[in-house]
């Protein structure tokens, strides 16, 4: 009988010493001889017609090593159920020592789930807030859709102001030494010819587009930039440059007149036609934006109940992976530079293993509650959100698909609709105070 004993080490992690009996090691010893024989091409012998013996010692290490991969497996799978594990990563497995004629044992550290009683979690406590879109909403949302298809005009007569597209040819100093020895790969950042901008934009220099306020087309200016400490190139960050600047021309904004030209490009009958759009559209995403401040409220509110702070440490090292993926892969998006995701690195890092503890913890009750509720989601619930996918990025569903398999992310992305159809749940019998009833005093 296979001899197991258990002992935890750390944190959900537990350290199996497993032994086999001698005579299942020789039974399956025999039985890797026997299939070694079969198929074995020694000089001298027919293929498969060589005596055992022989056999075994041409094949003696081959032999061991098939013993070994064919016990091992069996043995832990077997222990686990002995011992009632549930193991969410195998951490090591070390010590095996195999020879024939005697047990063969090994120890697997693993990292098990924690254990911990669910809290009460019909009737979460949760104040929602009235949600409405009002004209100006609706109206400064029609200027930024404006001003998406809006034109830029070439003007002069007057100085750049914000909010206009210019035009500039700029070179920098650095006490008295060209920019470009300090500026290594982005060069950018020392000189550029032609370059475009729009006034009042997030600047590539630090307060370079404030000093090219109130100039004209032609004029040439000094800007001084200093640049703060946590620059991204170090080799720039608290220091001050000088840049000599060329405006050469200046453009101004023009909104689309609202008119039927403008109403045919946005796909709209009329101009209150297009208000009842925005004015939907607000709506919805502002509801939208409320229910998941009351799932992060119930998200909260869990934490704050559960009562169990171990987790298993190889599950939050591969979700701060995750995290700071995440974190990296938005900020390129953004079009942050490495330089500057680099020299935030400690930080990203810092509050990734920080975030990540909260994210498994909620992670597990959510598991948990689902499981005593009976919550699935269906093969359909999941090919619906491969499509919605595919179709926000323009690709084909049926390849996403297979590309989601491919790398075994379908399963996540299953585990994370079950997870949000949990969070649906909670929130539909969660005691919900509306904002109006507030103010009277009554409660849902």
């Amino acid at each position: 009988m296979l001899q197991v004993t258990t002992e935890a080490t750390g944190p959900c992690r537990r350290v199996l010493q497993i032994q086999i009996p001698a005579e299942t090691v020789n039974a399956e010893y025999g039985r890797v001889v026997a299939d070694f024989a079969r198929v074995a091409q020694i000089p001298g012998f027919r293929p498969g017609r060589a005596p055992t013996p022989i056999v075994e010692r041409h094949f003696a290490k081959e032999i061991l090593e098939e013993t070994r991969e064919r016990l091992v497996p069996r043995a832990y799978r077997e222990a686990l159920n002995q011992q009632q594990l549930r193991p969410v990563a195998i951490v090591d497995v070390s010590d095996i020592r195999l020879e024939k004629d005697l047990p063969l044992a090994f120890k697997v550290t693993v990292d098990v789930a924690p254990e911990f009683t669910l809290p009460p979690y019909k009737g979460i406590p949760l104040k929602s807030r009235a949600v409405s879109v009002s004209d100006t909403d609706v109206e400064e949302a029609l200027t930024e859709l404006r001003e998406h298809h809006a034109r830029y005009v070439e003007v002069s007569g007057r100085p750049a102001r914000r909010g206009d597209l210019v035009q500039v040819d700029y070179r920098g100093t650095c006490e008295g030494q060209p920019l470009a020895t300090l500026a290594g790969e982005r060069a950018e950042l020392s000189a550029g010819q032609d370059f475009w901008m729009r006034l009042g934009d997030a600047e590539l220099l630090p307060g370079f587009a404030a000093g090219l306020e109130g100039a004209n087309a032609g004029e040439e200016r000094q800007v001084v930039v200093n640049f703060p400490q946590d620059f991204p190139v170090k080799e720039l960050a608290g220091r001050q440059a000088v840049y000599a600047a060329t405006l050469k021309a200046v453009r101004e904004q023009v909104l689309p007149e609202l008119d039927a030209d403008f109403l045919a490009t946005v796909g709209a009958e009329s101009v209150e036609a297009l208000r009842g759009a925005i004015r939907q559209h607000l709506q919805q995403a502002a509801e939208a934006a409320e229910k998941a401040r009351l799932k992060d409220e119930i998200i909260q509110w869990l934490l704050l109940q559960a009562d169990f702070k171990e987790l298993p440490q190889t599950v939050i090292e591969a979700e701060a992976r995750h995290i700071i993926r995440e974190v990296v892969e938005e900020n390129i998006r953004r079009g942050v530079s490495k330089e500057e995701i680099e020299a935030h690195r400690e930080d990203i890092f810092s509050r990734a293993v920080q975030s990540a503890g909260d994210r498994v913890r909620v992670n597990y009750l959510l598991q948990r509650i689902a499981d005593a509720e009976g919550l699935a989601v269906a093969d359909e619930e999941v090919d619906q959100e491969v499509a919605r996918i595919a179709g926000r990025y323009s690709l084909d569903p049926q390849r996403l698909r297979a590309k989601l398999e491919e790398r075994g992310a379908l399963a996540n992305l299953r585990r994370e609709l079950r997870l949000e159809k949990t969070l649906d749940f909670l929130l539909e019998a969660a005691a919900v105070e509306r904002e109006a009833e507030a103010a009277g005093g009554t409660q849902a």
